[in-house]
């Protein structure tokens, strides 16, 4: 049995062959539908058998499905009559099999659903066209996001008013549109009728416009923001920067050669169809998926995106950057795309370009930019956009720069240490050695901008980041980030990713047409998709690259704990050289290479218990400032002192915290790293009675001491027990303290 889809296939096919064969005139609605009963009598009765449960008829649902083939451009109805168009008419040898014809018109219309607003927007501009202008197919599609074959072929279809406006690049009827006899002569009989149509240049089949009439990109821009769109009030759009690169078949580089010789660049076009400037995005990729569809997704992806902007966003008077080893040329794009098949033999797409410095080359690492050369660190990439080096290249164009040139990447000075600092790491005012400590991890921070904590467990590592990472922000909680590394952290979950997603994957192909819907079938279907999701290194330098002026911070908590080669991946370079650009691992700088901002800094904490600084390979520890805290050490060996006299406590615990480390260095290893930090006991609770302090020894003390011991035979709570050590230093048993508190 026939599904709902197969019939409306089959329905919708025959009445496109049935509208061929009644051209130019078409036919009303009320002839075309017995005419399809006829020729196929078991139409309506298969369409009973597959949709049982429809709630109209197979009449109602072509009429429907009609619909999808306006918007696809190879319909048009005028009152009630039909009308197949010339890519209608195009589409039937094109696709022979109804459900393939049916499948193409399906999709089209979803792309015209999917960007409905541009579609609308770009119509409405149409109508608000000043009288006597026009504008370029390509340039309109540009201004709302939209592909220019798609824009031109729903004109087609719908005709909104000024629909004839829309025009190629020289001012000719679209080329993608395959008009026939009768629409071409409707065309031009709209463009003499306007005072538009160019009788020099124009003939034959060719039907040109006065170019002088144009409608210039600035001024669609213009006319979109509602300003002025007089004839010369809107400026040029800024120039933008473009890096080409490309060989012959023998591997020689081609501005040697083709490129100098003729005044061009290129990009390989052996498989392709010829595509007008303007091409959409999903048009050329359909182009290159099956002209390459043996090559990995990658690869296509790549072509696709330099294809693209070939065609759609290299625009005259910009700028063109060609090297041949060190050596740089500078060109300026003249004229649109074409497609062509120079002396080689090979066919390909080229821009016209005036070379402005071929006899005498610039140095690429000499002359140019410093950041222009992450660029080119993608030898796969044959056209890279630069553009915010415009101004600096039209200064060495000799020209006067329209644009701003690149400011150097100079990071924003790091504050130095302030008394607030040292008072919130309970470091007193007359502790002037604390104070020097404070100071000096900001100057190390200064020379590396990486800085790691290490100790023993409880000596404030994080806290002091944290608190750092605050002052240096100047407190801004958008600049300061908090990470936690553990066995199992990975690249993906520092710096980008692929994640899992659920997604309805909406109707499947088929079913009952809907007015102003596509055909769909009566369930939905679930999937998986997989995003290139951000972590929270690639989000603070996106956002530390955007806001240059600022300081960034981001503290790695147990940094030790990560397999930190494998954290950081191509990162660890960048560590090191932060002037430089590395190419992702996920591709997701698009050739233009990614460096770590430099106002952008990372603290790490480390315990040291596990000795992990002897076990972290010599390339990180070259990377960043080691700085101890030891409860033996400033300015952690005052901090309890501190802070039980801020809070109107007795030294007592201090005392006792020494005693505590003192025979902990006595121990059978005399290990000073497995000293117990004051941390532990900076907590109002731990104060408030002799039991509380008890508590603490007995849950957190002891079983820490009991691990460092483990198997030597120490008795531990005979050694560090609370009560032992109070004994030994004359402090009873803790009630005098505890009512005091």
């Amino acid at each position: 049995m026939p599904t709902p889809f197969q019939v409306s296939a089959r329905a919708v096919q025959l009445a496109a062959f049935v509208l061929s064969a009644s051209q130019p005139d078409g036919l009303p609605w009320r002839k075309l539908w017995p005419r399809l009963l006829e020729l196929d009598p078991a139409l309506e009765y298969d369409w009973r058998e597959a949709a049982p449960d429809a709630t109209s008829g197979l009449d109602t649902n072509l009429s429907h499905n009609g619909t999808t083939l306006v918007k696809a451009g190879w319909l048009r109805r005028t009152g009630r009559v039909w009308r197949l168009t010339g890519l209608g008419a195009q589409a039937l040898t094109d696709y022979p099999d109804s459900e393939d014809f049916f499948r193409e018109a399906v999709a089209r219309y979803l792309a015209w659903r999917r960007d409905r607003p541009g579609f609308d927007a770009a119509a409405g501009l149409l109508s608000e066209l000043p009288d006597g202008r026009w504008v370029r197919i390509g340039e309109l599609a540009a201004e709302f996001e939209l592909d220019a074959d798609a824009l031109a072929a729903c004109f087609q279809g719908t005709r909104p008013n000024g629909w004839h406006l829309a025009l190629g690049y020289e001012g000719d009827v679209w080329p993608e549109l395959r008009l026939q006899a009768e629409e071409l002569a409707e065309w031009k009989g709209l463009l003499v009728r306007d005072d538009l149509f160019d009788q020099e240049r124009s003939g034959g089949d060719a039907v040109r416009v006065k170019p002088e009439a144009r409608l210039a990109a600035e001024e669609i821009t213009a006319l979109v923001l509602g300003e002025s769109s007089e004839v010369g009030t809107v400026p040029e759009q800024p120039r933008r920067v473009w890096i080409v690169r490309g060989t012959d078949e023998a591997g020689v580089n081609l501005i040697r050669t083709l490129w100098r010789e003729a005044g061009v660049v290129t990009l390989p076009a052996e498989r392709l169809p010829v595509l007008g400037e303007g091409a959409g995005r999903e048009r050329v990729r359909t182009v290159i998926d099956q002209a390459y569809s043996s090559a990995p997704p990658a690869r296509r992806e790549r072509l696709t995106g330099e294809l693209h902007t070939f065609l759609s966003r290299i625009s005259e008077r910009d700028i063109v950057v060609c090297t041949d080893g060190s050596l740089t040329y500078l060109g300026e794009v003249r004229g649109q795309a074409r497609f062509g098949t120079p002396e080689s033999g090979r066919a390909v797409v080229q821009r016209a370009v005036v070379w402005r410095n071929l006899d005498a080359p610039l140095d690429f690492f000499k002359d140019l930019p410093a950041g222009m050369s992450g660029r080119l660190a993608d030898a796969d990439a044959r056209l890279v956009e630069a553009s915010e080096y415009a101004g600096d290249l039209e200064a060495l164009l000799g020209k006067e720069p329209e644009q701003a040139p690149s400011a150097p990447a100079v990071a924003p000075e790091l504050p130095d240490a302030t008394p607030v600092l040292a008072a919130e790491l309970t470091i007193r005012d007359e502790d002037t050695a604390g104070a020097e400590w404070l100071q000096e991890c900001v100057e190390l921070l200064r020379e590396k901008r990486q800085l790691i904590f290490h100790g023993p467990p409880g000596t404030g590592k994080t806290h002091t980041a944290l608190a750092l990472a605050r002052h240096l922000t100047g407190g801004s909680p958008t600049n300061t980030r908090l990470v936690q590394f553990h066995p199992a952290y990975s690249y993906e979950d520092f710096f980008e990713g692929f994640r899992p997603r659920a997604v309805d994957a909406g109707p499947a192909s088929g079913g009952l047409g809907q007015k102003e819907a596509a055909p769909a079938a009566a369930t939905a279907s679930s999937g998986i998709v997989f995003d290139l999701v951000k972590g929270p290194l690639r989000r603070l330098a996106d956002s530390a690259d955007e806001r240059p002026a600022e300081i960034f911070v981001l503290v790695i908590d147990e940094i030790n704990r990560g397999n930190i080669a494998k954290v950081f991946g191509e990162l660890y370079f960048l560590l090191e050289y932060r002037h430089q650009f590395v190419h992702l691992l996920y591709g997701s700088d698009e050739g233009r290479g990614f460096r770590l901002p430099p106002n952008l800094y990372l603290i790490g904490t480390m315990n040291t218990v596990d000795r992990s600084v002897a076990l972290m390979d010599a390339a990180m520890r070259r990377r960043f400032s080691f700085v101890e805290l030891h409860p033996d050490t400033l300015p952690t060996s005052g901090v309890l002192t501190s802070w039980l006299a801020a809070n109107g406590f007795p030294d007592d615990t201090a005392r006792l915290l020494d005693e505590l480390n003192h025979r902990i260095g006595e121990g059978p290893d005399r290990d000073r790293e497995f000293r117990v930090g004051p941390s532990y006991f900076m907590r109002p609770t731990v104060h408030s009675s002799p039991k509380a302090l008890a508590r603490l020894w007995r849950a957190e003390i002891l079983p820490l001491l009991t691990e460092y011991h483990w198997g030597d035979g120490t008795d531990v709570p005979g050694t560090y027990g609370l009560e032992v050590l109070r004994g030994h230093l004359g402090l009873g048993d803790g009630t005098d303290a505890g009512a005091a508190s």
